[in-house]
Order: structure tokens, then sequence, then C-alpha cells
């Protein structure tokens, strides 16, 4: 009776130390909503390696970070963009060219609400725990509640919660993007220079500023028709804003963003013909397609692509979603 009482008091005594394990233990999403602002509580100095996988152009570039709470500052070292700085302090974006010693300042994008809503979205799991740079990280999966849409890797450090590296996967299944860090030093000097405009330097004025939000009757007098939005979109997107972009043809387009958490959908709205354009027909799927062989905002933007006119206008959505998904997008643009 006592060896009983006593087996059972142990396994009660094991069930309790579990349960409590248990609870102390952060699930998934918890740990992952603690990366999204661990790099804003730490000072460091990093190399940090990126590189994009795109259907065009990869390319890649590696990037030394310079970070201290409320302000982080991005220097490109190679290929293409060796040389450009780019600071975030507070709700600023400095972008400073050596090469012609200008500045110019931009506003922060901030997607409030960002992370509810790729929780209402997408699932997060644990992987794994796999090293990474020498430091122990956990690697948590963020993937959509419906198949064929995007998904991400992170690995998470154990001691400070920061993302090491990151893998982002499009609708296909394919690897897109992929950010890594080589080195970290914790706590290193940073100058306040490091993250300031230097006296002797030009500044000059944000052509369009991605991070300012227009309301749609100003666009629609900006870009001098009126703006319209989609009646259909995917579950789960909503709207991040109403932007203003310039191509380099120089006409004005209206940008309107939606977004689900982890993904975006884009949707350009201009006038049909302008320089190096030419003029669109109906649906058109890729790169060039719509008479868009010489505009930069066909050239260079990643994800798949639609063009479709209608009168005057042309629509131009890019999104990583399936091909179906956009032209609904698109057919609901009355």
């Amino acid at each position: 009776m006592m060896r009983a009482a006593l087996f059972i008091g142990m396994e009660a005594l094991a069930l309790a130390v579990s349960a409590a394990s248990d609870t102390a233990a952060p699930n998934p999403a918890e740990r992952l909503r603690a990366a999204q602002g661990a790099e804003e509580r730490f000072s460091l100095r990093a190399t940090l390696n990126t590189a994009t996988f795109s259907r065009q152009t990869p390319a890649s570039s590696q990037v030394v970070v310079s970070r201290k709470p409320g302000c982080c500052r991005w220097e490109y070292q190679a290929p293409a963009l060796k040389g450009l700085v780019m600071i975030e302090k507070g709700d600023a974006v400095i972008r400073l060219d050596p090469a012609q010693k200008t500045a110019s300042v931009g506003c922060a994008r901030r997607e409030a609400g960002a992370f509810d809503l790729l929780l209402k979205n997408y699932t997060v799991t644990a992987d794994r725990a796999e090293p990474i740079i020498g430091r122990a990280a956990d690697v948590l999966v963020i993937k959509h509640r419906e198949p064929g849409r995007p998904a991400k890797k992170v690995w998470v450090d154990r001691a400070t919660s920061l993302i090491l590296r990151t893998e982002y996967y499009d609708c296909d299944g394919r690897l897109a993007t992929l950010t890594f860090y080589t080195d970290i030093e914790w706590n290193p000097p940073l100058a306040d220079s490091l993250f300031e405009i230097p006296d002797d330097w030009k500044k000059i004025a944000v052509g369009d500023d991605p991070g300012k939000h227009w309301d749609r009757e100003g666009l629609s007098k900006e870009v001098a028709f009126a703006v319209r939005e989609p009646a259909y979109l995917p579950a789960g997107f909503a709207l991040d804003g109403f932007h203003l972009y310039h191509c380099r043809c120089g006409v004005a387009s209206a940008h309107l963003r939606y977004v689900d958490g982890l993904n975006s959908v884009s949707v350009f709205e201009r006038y049909a013909q302008c320089p190096g354009r030419g003029r669109g027909r109906g649906f058109g799927w890729g790169k060039g397609r719509g008479g868009g062989r010489n505009c930069e905002l066909l050239a260079n933007q990643p994800g798949r692509m639609l063009v479709r006119q209608a009168g005057d206008l042309s629509f131009i959505l890019i999104g990583d979603l399936p091909e179906t998904e956009l032209s609904k997008i698109a057919g609901s643009i009355k």
C-alpha cells in the first residue's frame, strides 16, 4: 500500500514538472513574436549575405550591418550596390550615395498589426535545432494555412532571439530569397556619426517615398484619374496603403499594396500609353508583355506579373500568387 502511494506520488510529481516545463517553454508563435523585435534591443556589427533567385536575374550582395537601439546602418559591399548606404533612424530612412555625396530622406514603412495578420493566415511550427555561425539556434517554419502560398524558414538564436538566417520560398515551393549572417560582433563601439548625414553632403528630395501613404482622393488627383480598387482579394489580404510611383518613363502610377502578414500583392494603375511602353493589349503574363519592354517597373519587379488594359488605363499586378488568383484580382477591377 505504501509502495503504491509512493509510486502515485512520484508519478504526480513527474507530471507536474513536465507541465511546468511545457508552460515555461514558449510556443513557436511566441518564439517568433519575440524574434520580431529582438534586433532593436542589441548593439552589434555584423556581415549579412543576401541572395535572390528570381526567374530573370539572380543576384547576391554582402552588407555590413551596424545596429544599436533605434538606429541601423546597412553598407553594401558588393557587387552592383557597392558603396550605397541605407540608414533607418526612428521613422526616417536615409539613403547615402557616396559617389555623388548626396542624401535623401524618406519615411520608414511600418505595417501596424502585421504580425497578428501573419498568425491569422499562417502557422508557425518548430522544425529542429541547428547551430549557425557557432551559435545554438531553433528553426521555425512559417506556412500558409492554404496550399500554394509562400513559406518561410527562420533560424532564431537561442540566447538573443535574433534571426540569424531566413529562407523565403515562393508559392511554387522554390527558394526565392536567402539572408544569413556570417559573423556578429556584439556591443561594439558605434559612433553616432554612423547614423547621421555628413555635414558637407547635399540633401535631395525623395521622388517617390514608398513609406508615404496617400488617401484615395488625393492620389487620384495626383495621377489625374480615379484610382480603382479590386473587388476581389484572396482570403487574408488587407490593404496596406495607397502610394505614388514614377518609373523612368515619367508617368505617375497609383500603387495599391495589399498584405497578408508575409506575402504582398501590388496593383499599379497608370495611363496605358507612355514613353517606352507603347500600348498594352488585354491580359499579358510575364516581363515585357503589354508593351513594357523599356519600363523600369516591368523590368525590375519580382514575382508573377499580370498586365491588363481597360480603356485608357493599364493595370499591372505583381504578387507571389498562382496565376488564377492574380487573374481574379485583375478581373475584379472595374
